[in-house]
């Protein structure tokens, strides 16, 4: 159960973004609502990636880590 939220808000933060650009179009509202309600929605997204990252574990961070190779890398130059 875990595992299914933490996934269920590590990539749904994403999701987030779509609304952040659908805001940022709103003609109606003026610019200080547009941001302001902008840098919720962004605040919301770092937030639920954040807690997503944490139930999903230390495991996944790894995992994560080598798939986009930020881990330790060996230089080999001789």
């Amino acid at each position: 159960m875990r595992k299914i939220l933490g996934s269920t808000l590590f990539f749904g933060s994403f999701v987030v973004y779509a609304l952040v650009l659908y805001v940022a179009t709103l003609a109606e509202w003026t610019i200080t609502e547009r941001l302001s309600l902008g840098g919720v929605l962004y605040g919301i997204s770092w937030g639920t990636f954040a807690i997503g990252s944490v139930l999903l574990g230390p495991e996944f961070l790894e995992s994560l880590k080598k798939i986009i190779k930020l881990g330790n890398k060996e230089n080999n130059k001789d």
